[in-house]
């Protein structure tokens, strides 16, 4: 009898020890439970570091504290940026042409003094070294890579004068070639972004990283076809200049009477050009943009598809000579050009001798006629 009652003294206490832990477990265990599933404000979790991309507002921003405005005594305006902690600024060549002291006005209308310490006859590149932007942080200049087509820009300078312009617009054509006496341009970016008198000099940014990836220097006449500079193909050039100045610059006799600060380009110029992008545009089989550069009254004569079907055979087309003669409101062209055709199965090297007529339909250059026969 007293060993059950002991055995019952043991099990009673188990009982009450176990009630109890229960009770302390409870206690300390359910109530953090309950407030952690009950907060609904508890912030979520931050992006990781390096995803988050700037906006387009603060790319801007930032970079137009580092874009200037440059000012000639002779009343030529164009626009350049800090590309290193020298105070050494890139623009155009052009727009410094036949001058050594400039005046460079920065976002806050703070006038500064700036001196030409590298200029290029062949390349319309130039640096100008501005002792008050000595020790800032520069744009930063996308060195990786050139910008593949269709990439989304940002075109930043003072066109007309007025500082701070920003437009956008995207990569529409890749590897441009033409001359601008005395500069020629080759394998530059051509821009949808409109730029005009005043933009010369200015960065072409990459609309989501901010980073320098062109000069823009020309545009097309009265269009908004723009043409940068891929900033790639100069840093070597620029470079040397900040690290070696010119001790006597180039002359340009060409621009002796000042210069349009847009470098824009004569009808020849842009006949030139409009028929060299018509076959740019075949050879990479955008026969919309080829077709789309013809006249009215060609077009209303010759389909899209009837178009389209006289280059079906033609694997590719280079043009051998382009020879713009201007005749009044319009421009005669004549080129000749060599072509890579499939002929019943075979591939086969032609030769053509073409004569074209542009001119103007709603204030836009436009291929109105042509005609062509094969050279033996």
């Amino acid at each position: 009898m007293k060993r059950a009652w002991v055995t019952s003294s043991i099990v009673m206490a188990m009982i009450l020890i176990a009630g109890i832990a229960s009770f302390v477990w409870i206690q300390h265990q359910v109530p953090s439970q309950l407030e952690a599933s009950s907060v609904l404000d508890k912030p979520m979790p931050k992006e990781e570091e390096g995803v988050v991309t700037k906006s387009t507002q603060e790319i801007i921003y930032e970079s137009q504290k580092l874009v200037v405005q440059i000012e000639l005594d002779n009343g030529t305006i164009g626009s350049g940026f800090l590309y290193n902690d020298k105070g050494d600024v890139i623009t155009n060549a052009h727009v410094v042409a036949n001058t050594e002291d400039v005046q460079v006005i920065n976002v806050d209308s703070k006038e500064m003094s700036g001196k030409v310490i590298g200029s290029s006859r062949s390349t319309d590149i130039a640096v100008v070294r501005v002792p008050d932007l000595e020790g800032k942080d520069p744009l930063a200049i996308q060195e990786s890579e050139n910008a593949p087509l269709l990439t989304e820009v940002l075109a930043l300078g003072s066109p007309l004068g007025l500082q701070n312009t920003v437009t956008r617009g995207e990569i529409s054509g890749l590897d441009r070639n033409f001359e601008l006496d005395p500069f020629t341009y080759e394998d530059v970016y051509q821009i949808s972004a409109p730029i005009s008198p005043g933009n010369s000099g200015g960065p072409l940014l990459n609309a989501k990283t901010g980073e320098v990836i062109g000069i823009n220097s020309a545009k097309l006449g009265d269009e908004s076809i723009g043409f940068s500079i891929p900033v790639l193909d100069i840093l070597p050039m620029v470079k040397q200049w900040s690290k070696s100045p010119m001790e006597e610059l180039p002359e340009y006799p060409e621009l002796a009477d000042g210069t349009d600060a847009s470098n824009e380009q004569t009808d020849a110029d842009q006949a030139t050009y409009l028929v060299q992008y018509f076959y740019d545009s075949i050879n990479q089989g955008d026969f919309v943009t080829a077709y789309s550069l013809l006249g009215t009254e060609w077009q209303e004569n010759k389909s899209y598809e009837e178009f389209r079907e006289g280059y079906y055979n033609t694997l590719s087309v280079s043009i051998d000579q382009v020879v713009a003669d201007p005749e009044g409101e319009e421009v005669a062209v004549n080129c000749v050009i060599t072509t890579e055709e499939t002929i019943e199965g075979e591939i086969e090297m032609k030769k053509y001798n073409l004569d074209y007529t542009l001119g103007y339909e709603n204030d836009q250059m436009m291929i109105l006629s042509g005609e062509g026969k094969e050279i033996d």
